[in-house]
């Protein structure tokens, strides 16, 4: 979560920490561009640092809380770099179980293995 932005030393101290996070993020797929699209399940232990991490026009796409309901946001991240926040309700217990299930059986790679663009969805690689 970020601090209040009053505390220079714990600000400084968390802003370095998700822009360390950020450059790592980025060199996982070997591209140097922020995601268009975050999905931010955790909640309020997350979603400033998912804020911080969506490129500017993008949108972060809350679908659940798991660490709490109540996060701060740094409104910065929205105005200076205009972002959305959208709601969006994921899916039952039942529906999550099956997910799982199809991940622990291999049909299923939860794993991002290539970024693409928009109208590239759905192609298939060789």
């Amino acid at each position: 979560m970020s601090p209040d932005e009053q505390d220079a030393q714990a600000y400084a101290a968390w802003s370095r920490g998700v822009r360390a996070f950020g450059k790592r993020f980025r060199e996982e797929p070997g591209e140097r561009r922020a995601p268009r699209t975050v999905f931010e399940h955790t909640g309020a232990d997350t979603l400033p640092t998912s804020l911080y991490l969506c490129d500017s026009a993008g949108t972060a796409v809350i679908c659940g809380a798991a660490s709490g309901f109540r996060a701060g946001v740094d409104l910065w991240f929205l105005w200076m770099r205009p972002k959305r926040l959208q709601g969006s309700h994921f899916a039952s217990p039942a529906q999550c179980r099956m997910v799982i299930d199809l991940v622990e059986g291999g049909q299923l790679d939860p794993c991002v293995t290539r970024i693409v663009e928009f109208d590239e969805i759905g192609t298939r690689t060789s």
